[in-house]
């Protein structure tokens, strides 16, 4: 009986045997974990010596809309490494970098390869590059070029890049808008525009508002909101009014106010309070009205400043103290 069982049993103790065999063979290998992607790795920082970020934390901080820790981490992870996310190969990671660099201390020296991205294929990052451009290039401090020795050239190239974006009708619309929208920003450091009356003219009716009031600022102004208040487009024709009426665009270098076209007026009396017409156009509508000063647009004014709070009762109350007074109809 008793080697009966032990025969039985003898099974059993050769596969337990064979168990611990294997786990404690020398040469017994454990399945290798896939390698962590290199953007979340962290980098020793070869100025400081610290441990960088990785680009992996840049990406949550960008998609959190967290500006704050957007620029710690930009500013730990250092101008180098920055330009590294901008120029590679993830989109994400350089969109990422993009915003990071607006924020980041000495950003504008990374205008270089912040323009290079103007011409890539991704049209989200095209646009990315145009955005964070005309943050760096919109003079609100207007010695950070010369303390960070940008060349000059460098900021000439990144100024052209806008330009030919925006000019650009292969290029998609979003980056073209936002390019349109960088060039305005921009204009402190890299001068007037040029010539965009073209674009007024294009076949897309959000290029043709955005290059209106790009235009707006320009030595054509006069001749492209003339053409442009006309335009078939509510959205383009109300652009073009509000362009014509707000009253910083009609003083000139001399201090000296030009009033609004009649168009412009009669337009403005007609849409400033429709509810179809975009705020923004609508409140800067409200300059003609004032501009005009008749007895029938003071007291459209006047029926503003009583509504509830609102842009367009905001500004209507701003220009209370400016309405001429004794005009006649």
């Amino acid at each position: 009986m008793i080697t009966l069982t032990c025969v039985f049993r003898l099974p059993t103790l050769i596969l337990v045997a064979a168990f611990w065999l294997g786990a404690a063979h020398p040469h017994a290998v454990a399945a290798p974990k896939p390698a962590a992607p290199r953007s979340h790795l962290r980098r020793t920082n070869e100025r400081t010596g610290r441990l960088a970020p990785a680009f992996a934390e840049l990406v949550k901080a960008y998609r959190r809309g967290d500006r704050s820790a957007l620029g710690r981490l930009a500013d730990k992870l250092g101008p180098a490494r920055l330009a590294e996310a901008i120029v590679g190969a993830d989109g994400h990671v350089a969109e990422a970098a993009l915003a990071a660099a607006q924020l980041a201390r000495g950003g504008v020296s990374l205008i270089g390869p912040i323009a290079a991205g103007l011409w890539v294929a991704d049209a989200a990052r095209a646009a990315a590059s145009a955005t964070a451009l005309g943050s760096l290039l919109d003079g609100a401090t207007p010695t950070q070029i010369e303390d960070w020795d940008v060349p000059p050239d460098v900021v000439a190239a990144a100024c052209g890049g806008l330009r030919a974006l925006a000019a650009r009708t292969d290029a998609a619309p979003v980056a073209r808008l936002a390019a349109l929208d960088a060039v305005l920003a921009a204009a402190p450091i890299c001068g007037p525009a040029g010539d965009l009356a073209p674009l007024t003219h294009d076949a897309a009716p959000a290029i043709r508002r955005a290059a209106i009031l790009v235009s707006a600022a320009g030595p054509r102004r006069e001749a492209v909101l003339r053409e442009a208040v006309a335009d078939p487009d509510r959205g383009v024709s109300a652009a073009a009014v509000a362009a014509d009426c707000r009253v910083e665009g009609r003083v000139g270098s001399a201090g000296k106010e030009t009033p609004p076209g009649a168009q412009s007026i009669a337009t403005a009396r007609a849409l400033a309070t429709a509810p179809t017409t975009p705020p923004e156009d609508a409140v800067e509508m409200l300059d003609c009205l004032a501009a005009a000063g008749t007895p029938a647009d003071r007291a459209l004014l006047d029926e503003l400043r009583r509504r509830p709070p609102s842009a367009l009762r905001d500004r209507a109350v701003e220009l209370g103290a400016l309405v001429p007074r004794g005009k006649t109809e």
